[in-house]
């Protein structure tokens, strides 16, 4: 069975929004969607993290996680989930996605604004965690 990943999106300031990036072993319903939001809210308060990203077009960037390991942030809040009833979510990766202002360099920006150790720019929503590196 292949996994599934999913998005939801809760901004962080008037430029920036966190992405979660949510991979399941199936995919989930409404109410496990909702569930999910609550534990990834702010405060608890469920509107706070939305379906749709606030931020869109070529304005945009996106940094998170090297996708060739799960991050220890990502083994928590799988921890959480599973306690919460949730036994498919297998990895949760947040990035961020950040408004560039305009007439800045995008890759300028990205570069001021990540680790290239441990982070990458996403150029696309992610649909896997799969790098196709093979050890």
């Amino acid at each position: 069975m292949s996994s599934k990943i999913k998005q939801l999106y809760r901004q962080m300031s008037g430029n920036m929004e966190y992405c979660f990036n949510i991979e399941s072993s199936e995919t989930l319903t409404d109410e496990e969607m909702d569930k999910l939001a609550l534990l990834l809210a702010d405060g608890f308060i469920a509107a706070s993290v939305s379906r749709q990203p606030r931020f869109s077009g070529a304005g945009v960037v996106e940094l998170g996680p090297r996708l060739n390991f799960a991050t220890a942030w990502s083994a928590n809040m799988v921890s959480i989930c599973q306690a919460a009833g949730l036994p498919q979510i297998s990895r949760v990766e947040r990035s961020r996605r950040y408004l560039v202002p305009e007439g800045q360099d995008m890759a300028d920006f990205a570069t001021r604004h990540h680790d290239r150790m441990t982070e990458c720019v996403y150029d696309s929503p992610l649909t896997s965690f799969e790098t196709g590196v093979v050890p």
